[in-house]
């Protein structure tokens, strides 16, 4: 009797977290969150962000070869890299991944209206795709990032002619390569001052 009477007081102890010492009899003990390292983090978005500024280098150079434009070609409503050389020596974390968090939502808003509003760009879409599948990536690591507030987003260019989507794209995507070169320098100063 005095055997059950035992079993049945340490398994109601097991039910009370903090009683027990150790994992409870019986029950599996609860996986604790492993702490995030923000260095290992930021290492995974300048991995990201440097596959990225390939993907779309080599991008930008099959949309040259299959639809050359000559000439700048210019969008309102794509992101301004006002920062210079100097200045990125002296970045701060929660400017700089708030700021690159936001433009990069607007290239992948631009992306989208690039697909929808260019149907000459349709025999680049499987390698469009699957640049915009590596942005969305990008953008989700990113949200693990702390310090990153949402920015207002301009309106997109309204349709035009299909040359006209050959042209945004190619604005689209030589600002893109740029901006991801301007970020990835960021980014990996950032991880070097953490």
């Amino acid at each position: 009797m005095t055997s059950a009477l035992w079993r049945a007081l340490l398994a109601l102890l097991g039910l009370w977290p903090g009683l027990w010492p150790g994992p409870c009899p019986g029950l599996a003990a609860a996986p604790r969150p492993r702490p995030t390292d923000p260095r290992a983090d930021l290492d995974s978005v300048v991995s990201l962000a440097k596959a990225l500024l390939s993907d779309t280098k080599a991008f930008l150079a099959l949309l040259k070869s299959r639809f050359p434009a000559e000439g700048e070609h210019k969008l309102d409503s794509l992101p301004v890299l006002s920062m210079s050389a100097l200045e990125l020596a002296n970045i701060q974390a929660a400017a700089a991944l708030g700021r690159l968090s936001g433009d990069l939502r607007r290239y992948r808003r631009l992306l989208e209206w690039l697909r929808r509003a260019g149907p000459a760009l349709r025999p680049l879409e499987p390698e469009l795709g699957a640049l915009q599948a590596r942005l969305d990536r990008l953008l989700r690591r990113l949200d693990h990032l702390p310090g990153r507030p949402s920015a207002s987003q301009p309106p997109l260019p309204a349709p035009g002619s299909p040359w006209a989507a050959v042209q945004a794209g190619h604005a689209i995507f030589h600002s893109l390569h740029l901006y991801l070169d301007w970020a990835s320098r960021a980014l990996v100063l950032l991880r070097n001052k953490l």
